[in-house]
C-alpha cells in the first residue's frame, strides 16, 4: 500500500487555517469573506490549550492579540492575520480552526407533544428553571415576556456584538418607560430569537393558544447577530454565549436549559470540531441540559456521499452570481483517491493525486480551483479534502461541475461531501444526485446534546427540510423530533405569526426540558435530572407511532416528543432509583375510563367468575369495565399482567387483544348503476326496529338518516374518541337524538353543529354501512330497512401500545377488541332501555384466534344472542384471495412439514398463528432468507423463546400455548421483529400426532404489506373473526350482477367444522349515501353484510313488532333465512363459499306461508312484502 499524505505535514491547524498559507493574498481575502469573517485584520480562531491559560495570554499578548479563556481547556485567541503561524507554534495551544459560520434554522403543537397533560397533571410551568437562549435577541417588550404583575421574566440579555449586557431590573425600568429603548438600546430586528423563545417560554396576559411549554420559566437571551437582519453568527460569538449563560445561572442559582437554534455543514459531522468538543463538555461537566436544532438541510441537496466505486462522477450546479464556493470532502484515511474538476466549459483541471500532494492549484478558464489535503489532526485521523472553486472575473461559471473521484486504492470504500449551508448559496447552487442522509447541522452532531429534527403533527410526516442523521451509524441523531411546521409564537412588535424550520421544533423540546427539569431539580424529586439523565427519559418516551419505519432511525431519531411518556416512564422507573412513592399520583384516579385511554396501559378481554371489580380496585394497578356475569374488559398497568394473574384468582381466561379492520367498503366511480329504488314504499320497511352499526361513525347531518320533518332517526351516538370534559371518568362522549336535532336546527340556522354534537364520521365508512342499511332515499338510493332507527358506536383506533405489541405494518383503520366488545355492550343495553328487537351490525374482522368461536367475543355475541329479538350479523370479511392461510396434515409422528412464506421488503415486523388440534403436540423452527435455520423448539408449556438471527438482524419471539386455555388446541405465536423480505420457511414437526391437521394465519391483508404471503395459501378457512361464532349470523359476498362468488369473500367451514358463511348476500357495485350528502358506490364484505343486517330488520318487523312471531331469536332468525336461500343449479349445499345459498327474503316469506295454517304464526291472512326492484336482486 501507498504511504498516504507522505509530504504532508502533521498540523495542529484545521484545513482551512492551512490552505491560507498556500493561497495568494487576493483569494486569501476573499476565503476569508466567504466564511464569513467581517474583520480581515484582526482574525479570531478557536484553540484547545494544554497549560496555562495565563502563559497562553502573555504569549498572544507578544504577537498584538488578545486571549479569551472559556474554561475546560478551551479558548478564543484574536490576532492579526499576518500572525496567525506564530500563534500556532505556542506549544500551550494543542490544537486551532477557524470559526464556523451558523445559520439560523426556521423554515397547537403542545398537544402533539403531550405537553399539557404534564402542565395540567403535575401542576408544572418551569418555574424555577433558567432557559437559556443564544439566538438573534428578543424583544423584551412583548407582552409574552411579562408576567401577570407586569414584570419582566427575563434575567439577562446579552448582546455580544455590542459587548453589554442588561439585567432584570434595568428591563423592568425599561418596559414601564414611556420610550424603553433609551434605557434598553435591544432590538430583535430578524424576530427569530423573538419566536423562538416564544414557543419555549411565552405566557402572561396574552392569549392561553400561544402559551408556551414552560410559560413561567425564567428568560436569558445571548444575542450573537449583530445588527440589522444578519441571520447567521461565528461559532466563537456561541462559545463565549455558553460561557455566559453557565455564569449567569450560577450566580442566579437556578437550573439551566440551553437552546441554541443555528447550525452550520463546515466539519465533518462528527462531532470532532473544537465547537462539537467544547459543547460536548460542558454537557459533560455542568449541571445542565443542552438542546439544539438538526438544522434544515434535508432537502437543501447540499450533501452526497456513499460508497467509493472505481470511479464516482459528483454533478453539482453553481447558479448565477456565486464568486466563491468550498466543498468539504470526507473520506477514510485508509482510502487514497484522485480527483478531476471540469467546468461548465468542458476545461478540466486533469486528475490531481492528492494523497500525494498536500495542496494543488490552477485555472479553468477564468475559473480557479484550490485543493488542500489537510491529512491526520490531533482530533481527526481522517482529515479533511477543502476544494475552493473561485473565479478571477467575479462570477464563477455557472452551470453543471462535475467532480471525479478515482480510487486508487480503498479499505472503507466511502464519502462524504458538503457545500456550505443552505442560507448562505443561492437556492439552485446544488448537487444534482444528492444524498438527505448525514444532513444534520452542526452542533447537533455533539453526542450527548438532545438533537432535534422537525415533523408535521397534523399528517405524522417527517419535515422535509429537517436534517437528517447517518446511515448505520453507531450514534442515532438526531435524538427526538417534534412539531416544526406552520409554529405560531411571538414576533417583535407584540404580534404572532407562524414559522416553520426545525428552529421552531427545538423550543418546543426545550420547554418540555424545562418542565422535566423543574420536576427534578427545582421540586427536589430528582437532584440528577439533566444531562444525559434527563435525555434518557425523553427519548425513552418518545412517541414512536409510525409502523411503517423502525426506530431508531436517522430521520425520526428515537421517535417525537411526548411528554407525558416521559414522566410516566420516570414515575416508573425513576422514583424506584430515587427510592419515593410518586405512583400515588396516579391512584387518585378512581375510575378506569382514563386508564382505558391512556398508552401506560393494556387493556384485554377477560371471563371471570366472583367479585372481579372489588379484586380489580383493590390491586392499584387495573381496573375494568363489567360486561356481564362472565366476561369484563380490564386495564393493566404496562408491565404489570403476570402479577395481576396471581393477585386476580377471579380471572379464568384473560384473551390477549386483537386488532380487527373494517371489512372494505371500496367507493368505486361507477355513476348511477344499480340503483336502490324506484319505489320507495314498503309492507316490511324496518318500522320498530332498532339497527345498532359498530363502525366509523355516522354523518348525521345527511339527510337520508331524518325523517321527512329533517328530525333524525339517530337515536343515539357513542363516540368513543371524543372524551367526555364533565365525566372525565367516561370513556368517550354520548348523544342522544335531542343533542342531534339540536344540532341539525343549528345549522339550520346558519350555526355549526359540531359544537353541540362533535361526532364526525372522517372516513365515510360507518355512513356507507348504514345508508345500505337504512337510507330514507331522500339523497341516496333507500336502503333496506329506511324506516328503521339508528344507534351507532364511533370506534376509537387502537391504542398505540396494541400495535406495538402486535407489530402490524399498517396502522390506518385499525380497531381493537377491547373496544368492539365495549360497543356491543352499549348497542344492546340500549336495546333492552328501549324495549325495542334490534340487529347488531358489525363490520370488521380479524385474522388471528381459533376461526373456531373460542374468541371471548365471539363467546359474548353468543351469550346476547339467547335474548328474544336480538341479532347480531357480520360478514365473512375479505381474506378468500389474500393469501393469509394455509394449512396442511401430519400423517404421521415425527414427520417435518415446511411451509413458505414470502415477506415483502416493505414489512417492518410480522406474526403469525400456528394452531394444531388436540391431542396433537407439534414444534416449530425456522429458516431465514439468507439460509440460517433455527432448529426444532421443542414445544413447552407456555414458554417462550427469543431467537436472534445473525445475518438478518432479525429477532424471533415464538410463544407455545399448550394447551390454549379455551379451546384446548395448541396454538404457537410467532412475532418476527425487523424482519426481512424474502422466502421464510416454517418448519414444523409432528412430535405427536393423532389428528394430524394444522392451520396457519397471517394477520389480515390491511395490516400487512402487498406482498407478504404464503407461497401455498388455502383459500378455505378465511372468514374473518367474528363470523365462527356459533350464534352470530353470517353471509359472504356474492356478484349479484352475474350470479358469481367474488375471490375476496372470505370462506368457511370454521375450523371445528361448523357450517359458515350461514348464507350469501349481494356486496358489488351497490350506490349509497355517502359523506356530505353525496353518493357513493361501494364493495366489499361490509356491503354485503349491510344487505343482510337490513333484511334481518325487516323480519325482525314481522315477527316482533307485527307479532307474527314474538318468541323470535337469532337461531330461528337464521333457520326461517336458510329455508328461504335460493340455490344455483349444479351447486351442492351447504357449501364453503355459498353456505346454504343466496340470500331472498320473498323465498323466507313464501316458506312461512307453506307452513300449517294452524300456527300462531299465520294468524294474519294475508301477507304482502312490496321490495323494490333494485333492491330485490340484493336480496
Amino acid at each position: 500500500m501507498k504511504l498516504i499524505f507522505k509530504v504532508i505535514k502533521i498540523e495542529n491547524t484545521e484545513g482551512i487555517l492551512n490552505l491560507l498559507k498556500f493561497v495568494p493574498n487576493d483569494i486569501k481575502t476573499k476565503i476569508l469573506s466567504y466564511n464569513k469573517i467581517e474583520n480581515l485584520e484582526n482574525i479570531e480562531v478557536v484553540v484547545l490549550i494544554n497549560g496555562d491559560s495565563n502563559s497562553v495570554l502573555r504569549q498572544v499578548k507578544t504577537f498584538d492579540g488578545n486571549f479569551e479563556y472559556l474554561g475546560y481547556g478551551f479558548g478564543i485567541v484574536t490576532v492579526p492575520i499576518g500572525k496567525l503561524e506564530e500563534i500556532s507554534n505556542i506549544k500551550e495551544i494543542v490544537y486551532m480552526e477557524l470559526p464556523k459560520t451558523l445559520y439560523t434554522s426556521y423554515a397547537p403543537s403542545n398537544s402533539a407533544s403531550c405537553v399539557d397533560e404534564v402542565q395540567s397533571k403535575y401542576k408544572l410551568t418551569g418555574k424555577g428553571v433558567l432557559v437559556g437562549l443564544i439566538d438573534s435577541g428578543i424583544d423584551y417588550t412583548h407582552p409574552a415576556f411579562i408576567d401577570e404583575q407586569g414584570n419582566t421574566r427575563i434575567k439577562y440579555i446579552y448582546d455580544l456584538d455590542k459587548k453589554q449586557d442588561w439585567n432584570e431590573e434595568e428591563i423592568n425600568k425599561a418596559i414601564k418607560s414611556p420610550n424603553p429603548y433609551a434605557i434598553v438600546p435591544e432590538r430583535d430586528q430578524l424576530g427569530h430569537g423573538t419566536h423562538v423563545t416564544g414557543i419555549a417560554c411565552a405566557g402572561g396576559k396574552i392569549d392561553k393558544k400561544f402559551y408556551g411549554v414552560a410559560y413561567e420559566s425564567n428568560i436569558a437571551m445571548v444575542k450573537m447577530t449583530r445588527e440589522g437582519k444578519i441571520s447567521y453568527a461565528k461559532s466563537t460569538q456561541l462559545m463565549r454565549g455558553i460561557r455566559y449563560l453557565i455564569d449567569k445561572s450560577k450566580e442566579l442559582n437556578l437550573p439551566l436549559v440551553l437552546n441554541l437554534s443555528f447550525s452550520t455543514n463546515d466539519g465533518a459531522h462528527d462531532g470532532k470540531s473544537l465547537l462539537e468538543l467544547y459543547i460536548q463538555t460542558i454537557i459533560g461537566l455542568e449541571r445542565l441540559t443542552f438542546v439544539i436544532a438538526a438544522g434544515n438541510e434535508g432537502s437543501t441537496d447540499h450533501h452526497v456521499g456513499g460508497k467509493l466505486d472505481t470511479e464516482n462522477i459528483i454533478s453539482f450546479n453553481i447558479a448565477k452570481g456565486e464568486n466563491i464556493i468550498t466543498l468539504q470532502l470526507y473520506k477514510s484515511f485508509t482510502d487514497d483517491i484522485s480527483i478531476e474538476i471540469r467546468n461548465p466549459m468542458g476545461r478540466t483541471s486533469g486528475v490531481i493525486n492528492i494523497y500525494e500532494k498536500g495542496y494543488s492549484n490552477g485555472n479553468l478558464g477564468s475559473d480557479s480551483y484550490y485543493i488542500y489535503n489537510s491529512g491526520p489532526t490531533p482530533f481527526n485521523i481522517n482529515g479533511e479534502i477543502l476544494i475552493v472553486l473561485q473565479s478571477a472575473s467575479g462570477e464563477l461559471t455557472s452551470g453543471i461541475w462535475d467532480l471525479r473521484l478515482i480510487n486508487v486504492e480503498s479499505l472503507i470504500g466511502e464519502y462524504d461531501i458538503w457545500l456550505p449551508i443552505a442560507e448562505g448559496l443561492n437556492i439552485q447552487t446544488k448537487f444534482l444526485n444528492p444524498n438527505p442522509y448525514n444532513t444534520l447541522g452542526i452542533p447537533a452532531t455533539v453526542y450527548n446534546a438532545v438533537s432535534v429534527g422537525s415533523y408535521n403533527f397534523l399528517t405524522n410526516t417527517i419535515s422535509s427540510f429537517s436534517g437528517r442523521g447517518k446511515r448505520n451509524s453507531s450514534v442515532i441523531k438526531p435524538d427526538i423530533v417534534s412539531p416544526g411546521e406552520k409554529i405560531e409564537s411571538s414576533i417583535p412588535g407584540g404580534g404572532f405569526d407562524s414559522l416553520s424550520g426545525t428552529s421552531m421544533a427545538t423550543p418546543e423540546v426545550t420547554g418540555a426540558v424545562a418542565l422535566l427539569t423543574e420536576w427534578g431539580l427545582v421540586k427536589g424529586n430528582d437532584p440528577y435530572l439533566y444531562g444525559e439523565r434527563l435525555k434518557y427519559y425523553l427519548l425513552k418516551g418518545a412517541r414512536r407511532n409510525r409502523s411503517d419505519i423502525i426506530y431508531p432511525n436517522p430521520s425520526w431519531g428515537y421517535g417525537s416528543l411526548c411528554l407525558n411518556n416521559a414522566f410516566n416512564i420516570w414515575l416508573e422507573e425513576g422514583n424506584v432509583r430515587m427510592n419515593k412513592d410518586y405512583n400515588r399520583l396516579d391512584k387518585t384516579r378512581e375510575y378506569c375510563g382514563s386508564q382505558y385511554i391512556d398508552e401506560g396501559y393494556h387493556n384485554y378481554i377477560v371471563e371471570y367468575d366472583g367479585d372481579i371489580e372489588t379484586v380489580l380496585n383493590k390491586t392499584g394497578y387495573a381496573c375494568g369495565f363489567i360486561l356481564d356475569d362472565n366476561y369484563a374488559v380490564i386495564s393493566v398497568k404496562d408491565g404489570y399482567k403476570d402479577k395481576l394473574l396471581v393477585d386476580v384468582p377471579e380471572i379464568v381466561y384473560l384473551e390477549r387483544n386483537t386488532l380487527y379492520t373494517l371489512n372494505d367498503v371500496s367507493p368505486m366511480q361507477s355513476a348511477n348503476i344499480y340503483k336502490f329504488h324506484d319505489n320507495p314504499f314498503l309492507t316490511l320497511r324496518g318500522n320498530g326496529v332498532l339497527v345498532g352499526i359498530v363502525d366509523t361513525g355516522i354523518d348525521y347531518l345527511d339527510l337520508d338518516f331524518m325523517y321527512e320533518d329533517d328530525t333524525t332517526r339517530i337515536v343515539g351516538i357513542w363516540d368513543q374518541t371524543i372524551p367526555d370534559t364533565k365525566n372525565p371518568q367516561e370513556l368517550g362522549s354520548y348523544y342522544t337524538s335531542e343533542n342531534i336535532n339540536e344540532a341539525i336546527k343549528s345549522k339550520k340556522e346558519g350555526k355549526n353543529p359540531y359544537d353541540i354534537v362533535p361526532s364526525k364520521d372522517q372516513v365515510g365508512h360507518g355512513t356507507s354501512v348504514a345508508g345500505v342499511i337504512g337510507s330514507r332515499g331522500r339523497l341516496a338510493p333507500v336502503g333496506a330497512a329506511p324506516d328503521c332507527e339508528l344507534v351507532i358506536v364511533k370506534l376509537r383506533t387502537t391504542k398505540h401500545n396494541s400495535f406495538k405489541e402486535e407489530n402490524p405494518s399498517n396502522n390506518l383503520g385499525v380497531y381493537s377488541s377491547t373496544d368492539i366488545i365495549l360497543g356491543i355492550r352499549y348497542l344492546y343495553s340500549i336495546g333492552k332501555k328501549m324495549n325495542m328487537p334490534i340487529v347488531i351490525y358489525i363490520p370488521l374482522g380479524t385474522n388471528m384466534g381459533g376461526h373456531d368461536g373460542s374468541s371471548i367475543l365471539e363467546r359474548y355475541i353468543d351469550d346476547i344472542s339467547k335474548t328474544r329479538g336480538v341479532a347480531v350479523v357480520t360478514s365473512t370479511g375479505n381474506e378468500g384471495d389474500s393469501a393469509t392461510h394455509t394449512s396442511g396434515r401430519f400423517q404421521q409422528s415425527g414427520e417435518i412439514k415446511s411451509v413458505e412464506l414470502k415477506v415483502d421488503e416493505k414489512e417492518r415486523s410480522l406474526s403469525f398463528e400456528v394452531w394444531a388440534n388436540k391431542p396433537d403436540k407439534i414444534s416449530i423452527g425456522l429458516v431465514s432468507p439468507s439460509g440460517e435455520v433455527i432448529e426444532k423448539i421443542p414445544a413447552k408449556l407456555k414458554e417462550q423463546e427469543e431467537i436472534k438471527f445473525v445475518f438478518e438482524g432479525s429477532i424471533a419471539t415464538i410463544n407455545y400455548y399448550f394447551p390454549e386455555e379455551s379451546t384446548g388446541d395448541e396454538l404457537i405465536i410467532v412475532k418476527i421483529t425487523n424482519i426481512k423480505g424474502g422466502i421464510w420457511q416454517i418448519r414444523l414437526t409432528g412430535d405427536l400426532i393423532i389428528d394430524g391437521k394444522f392451520d396457519i394465519w397471517l394477520p389480515q391483508r390491511p395490516l400487512i404489506k402487498a406482498d407478504t404471503r404464503f407461497l401455498k395459501p388455502d383459500p378455505d378457512i378465511t372468514l374473518t373473526i367474528p363470523s365462527t361464532g356459533k350464534n352470530i349470523l353470517t353471509t359472504s359476498t356474492y356478484d349479484q350482477n352475474n350470479d358469481t362468488i367474488v375471490p375476496f369473500s372470505g370462506n368457511g367451514y370454521t375450523r371445528d367444522g361448523r357450517i359458515k358463511p350461514d348464507l350469501t348476500s349481494g356486496g358489488v357495485n351497490v350506490l349509497t349515501t355517502g359523506l356530505n350528502n353525496k353518493e357513493v358506490t361501494v364493495s366489499g364484505g361490509s356491503v354485503s353484510g349491510a344487505v343482510f343486517a337490513g333484511a334481518v330488520a325487516l323480519l325482525l318487523q314481522w315477527g316482533i313488532v307485527d307479532k307474527n312471531d314474538e318468541t323470535m331469536y337469532s337461531t330461528k332468525i337464521k333457520t326461517y333465512l336458510i329455508r328461504g336461500t335460493k340455490k344455483r343449479t349444479g351447486d351442492m349445499y351447504p357449501n364453503r363459499q355459498w353456505g346454504y345459498g343466496r340470500l331472498d327474503l320473498n323465498g323466507v316469506f313464501e316458506n312461512i306461508r307453506s307452513l300449517d295454517r294452524g300456527s300462531r304464526m299465520t294468524k294474519k291472512n294475508t301477507l304482502k312484502v312490496v321490495l323494490p326492484k333494485d333492491i330485490y336482486k340484493y336480496l
